[in-house]
């Protein structure tokens, strides 16, 4: 039995500034989206038989963004075998795992589309999806789908997911902030820069949500951890409410993630991760687009 796998990077977002509320109630951002080395996994088997998709456990067919762009591939009546999501980035975390799931099925449905096309389709599916088509590093602004593509050193980090489910989360974030969360886009600009040109980064990476989030106990509770843990440079990933710490390498990484376990091996999700570079269209994506279509 022939079987294909492909994997799609979580991101996390080194710095996010919200800079104004706009006419159209969305908002204005500024932030610097990251892709790292935590994966979601499609598998695809042969079947023999008519096409079959298996989405990520316990998400509906009408909330699954990787579904919602297959379902409208002009050709899938004619896919076959069976295509199977497996989730390894936690839901509604703040790490972009839906967006990311749907920007690697903009490739299997449309594979003969250049990137601004699938940017294009990814925008009206989501603000970070159009990030997932391109991958690596990018600078953002507007709602998050104007790019600008960069090259940055290896950088290593933990990240440490709460279990905490807040209801509505990205609208609730969004009409809580005062004007004291709002800024011009500075900060996240000066971090670019200064990873750009391989400086250290500045003593704090800030996030807009910060005040609110940290308001959770939960979400509290697992930044200090990362303190008491050794970690200097701690922040929120997008909307939360996974935090992370950028570290000086593997071994600190490491380290810390340890230390992380020994205080309290019941607690949060835990991963120690690296950044990844942009990625494309994979030859194991151009594989399963083939296979799907009997080629």
């Amino acid at each position: 039995m022939r079987r294909l796998y492909a994997v799609v990077p979580a991101k996390v977002n080194l710095g996010l500034e919200v800079v104004r509320r706009r006419e159209d109630g969305y908002h204005d951002l500024v932030t610097l989206f990251q892709a790292v080395s935590l994966f979601d996994l499609f598998v695809w088997t042969e079947t023999g038989g008519p096409f079959e998709y298996i989405g990520p456990v316990g998400v509906a067919r009408d909330r699954d963004l990787g579904w919602r762009v297959l379902a409208v591939a002009p050709d899938i009546d004619g896919w076959t075998g069976q295509l199977r999501v497996v989730k390894r980035i936690p839901m509604a975390a703040g790490l972009g795992g839906g967006s990311a799931d749907a920007a690697l099925a903009l490739r299997l449905a449309f594979p003969d589309a250049d990137d601004a096309e699938l940017v294009r389709r990814g925008a009206v599916i989501g603000a970070d999806v159009p990030f997932f088509v391109r991958g690596g590093t990018a600078l953002a602004s507007g709602t998050g789908t104007e790019l600008v593509l960069l090259d940055m050193p290896t950088l290593w980090l933990v990240l440490v997911t709460p279990q905490i489910d807040i209801p509505g989360k990205t609208r609730t974030l969004y009409s809580g902030l005062e004007p004291g969360d709002f800024s011009d886009g500075a900060n996240v600009r000066d971090i670019t820069m200064s990873l750009a040109n391989e400086m250290d980064l500045p003593g704090e990476v800030p996030n807009a949500f910060s005040r609110q989030l940290l308001g959770y106990p939960v979400i509290r509770y697992a930044y200090d951890r990362l303190g008491q843990a050794g970690a200097s440079l701690v922040s929120v990933s997008g909307a939360g409410p996974t935090l992370y710490a950028v570290t000086d390498g593997y071994r600190d990484a490491a380290r810390i993630a340890a230390r992380l376990n020994d205080l309290d091996p019941r607690a949060d999700a835990v991963y120690v991760v690296r950044t990844v570079a942009a990625r494309g269209a994979t030859p194991s994506v151009v594989a399963i687009a083939d296979a799907l279509r009997g080629r």
